[in-house]
């Protein structure tokens, strides 16, 4: 008994001290927003999906009227195709650049490297919306080709679809494969080609199999890209022509306000056992498949001069211009007069301001939401970034776990899940600038928690414990010594933040309301609408703001540029 009592007490004792601790603390408060804000909605469309639509019962009806409706797989199966499509597209467009831009070096290099990053400043349905304006029954392309007697096919469907996404998204597989290219072991492929291999075979039997896991995890974040994005499958899909789950759950969702959301409910649970499923996979696989380098002779790029490099300029200089097509597109055609939904050789400001005179409180909405919830991403990004990569134990895995599921669920179903949970006692939520702000939040968070913590695992523990050991606390000293030297990460995490924050759609499209609109659905509605004039004004604003606010991360971060931060 007295061994029991003992126990108990030491239990209790080590909690206490364990809540002086001030991380302990930060963990526990963190744990407990992100389980009101993304454990309980999730929990909340599970229980409405087991919930029969027709009947009432707990059960598994909704699903069963899921599956063996022929409408609701094909959304399902559409969604698997375009994913798939646009993931391939991708794959191809930037796992040849990012090799060509590993191996070697010439003139523009760091200019075109850049440009490539362009493709990533508008959300996805603003390139979708330029592909139209390009190829679309009225598109300049179009056109032009049936003045010259030939008729393209329509862009609408999921090749355009597809093409778009992969076009909007090649920059990651971009970026993740020229690094994982840049660690092969020179010496292997150099073993190669001592054996007699050519170059394309020592490519694809020795350096693509080194470099299998960073495909595989490109690979994955543009798929759960593609299968989560609303704004594209809507604009190119022509709505209800060709659903997705994506938009499937959003039209399901206003049809069944003021009754119970059970199908709205079931495809969104569709949605997110879809992107867990590939997650787990790409986990099991990368578990499996292990690649060892020690790094014995990195890669170095080649110098190309005249002739090879001329052609190697102006080869990658075609690919991204054509890749950054959709912008140029959109920003030129902003000032062109249009009659109808044809642009008209003329330039003028009229489209720019007919969107200033009705866009009300729009853009005025965008930055003030933006910057108060990239502010919260920062704050509270960097502190979770330092305790996941600092501390260890059942706490810190779970508040690790909790942070990145906003990243996989789709946008669309955490803003049904939002507007069904919090549209009453005890919160209410629906419809304020409050919701909007947190949405935004919540779901941008991953980011700067990555970015965070990747540079705390590079700064040595002793700096932290020479503080300590002067005296400093814990909490005086992370922001007089760490805060300082994890710059570079905080402000690599934020101007990828902002991006996605300043451009969110797919769950601020289930959540706004007339005095809450922001400019992404502004630019969304009027490309739906067909104001061809309109949309491309929206959306040149949407591409100005954002490039603005990343020179300035580019600014501020000048001096750390060698130490890891780079648009």
């Amino acid at each position: 008994m007295t061994g029991i009592a003992l126990g108990a007490a030491g239990g209790r004792g080590g909690w206490r001290a364990r809540l002086a601790d001030p991380w302990t603390v930060l963990t526990l408060v963190a744990l407990a927003v992100l389980a009101v804000f993304v454990a309980v909605p999730l929990a909340e469309l599970v229980r409405q999906s087991v919930v029969g639509q027709e009947s009432g019962t707990v059960g598994l009806e909704n699903f069963q009227t899921f599956f063996g409706s022929r409408y609701f797989r094909r959304a399902l199966m559409n969604s698997l195709t375009v994913a798939g499509l646009g993931t391939l597209f991708a794959l191809l467009i930037g796992l040849p650049l990012a090799l060509f831009f590993a191996r070697f070096d010439f003139a523009g290099k760091r200019w075109l490297e850049i440009g490539v990053l362009m493709s990533m400043l508008s959300p996805p349905f603003v390139g979708a919306y330029a592909w139209i304006l390009l190829f679309g029954r009225s598109g300049f392309v179009t056109l032009a080709a049936r003045d010259l007697g030939i008729n393209l096919p329509p862009i609408y469907g999921p090749v355009g679809i597809a093409i778009a996404s992969a076009f909007a998204l090649y920059p990651v597989v971009f970026l993740i494969m020229r690094g994982g290219f840049l660690r092969v072991d020179r010496s292997l492929e150099e073993a190669a080609a001592g054996l007699g291999r050519g170059p394309l075979a020592t490519i694809f039997t020795v350096t693509l199999p080194l470099v299998v896991p960073a495909m595989a995890t490109s690979a994955l974040l543009v798929f759960l890209n593609i299968i989560a994005d609303f704004g594209t499958p809507s604009i190119l899909g022509e709505g209800e022509r060709y659903p997705v789950l994506a938009t499937l759950a959003y039209s399901l969702y206003l049809s069944e306000i003021g009754s119970e959301t059970g199908m709205a409910a079931t495809t969104s649970v569709v949605l997110v056992v879809i992107s867990l499923s590939l997650v787990l996979v790409a986990r099991v696989f990368s578990v499996r498949r292990t690649v060892t380098n020690d790094q014995g002779a990195r890669a170095v790029a080649r110098r190309l001069t005249g002739g090879a490099g001329l052609a190697a300029a102006v080869g990658a200089t075609l690919v991204v211009v054509v890749a950054n097509m959709p912008l140029i597109v959109v920003c030129v055609s902003s000032f062109l007069e249009v009659r109808g939904v044809v642009f008209q050789p003329a330039f003028t400001l009229a489209n720019h301001a007919r969107a200033i005179a009705v866009m009300g409180d729009a853009l005025w909405n965008s930055l003030i939401f933006a910057g108060i919830a990239l502010v919260a991403v920062i704050v509270a990004g960097t502190a979770i970034g330092y305790v996941v990569a600092r501390r260890d134990g059942f706490l810190t895995r779970s508040l690790d776990l909790m942070v990145m599921v906003p990243y996989v669920v789709p946008g669309t179903v955490i803003g049904i899940g939002y507007a069904s949970v919090f549209n009453g006692p005890p919160l209410f939520l629906t419809g304020t600038a409050t919701v909007i702000v947190i949405v935004y939040a919540v779901r941008r968070l991953p980011y700067m928690v990555r970015s965070a913590s990747s540079i705390v695992y590079q700064i040595d523990r002793g700096l932290e414990d020479a503080s300590l050991n002067l005296g400093e606390p814990p909490m005086r000293g992370f922001r007089r010594v760490m805060v300082p030297l994890m710059r570079p990460g905080v402000l690599a995490g934020a101007s990828i933040a902002w991006v996605e924050i300043f451009n969110e759609l797919s769950s601020s499209i289930v959540l706004y309301t007339a005095g809450t609109r922001t400019l992404p659905i502004a630019a969304y509605q009027q490309s739906l609408g067909g104001d061809v004039g309109m949309a491309a004004a929206y959306a040149t604003m949407l591409i100005a703001i954002t490039a603005a606010a990343l020179l300035v991360f580019t600014l501020l971060g000048g001096a750390d540029r060698e130490r890891g931060l780079t648009l």
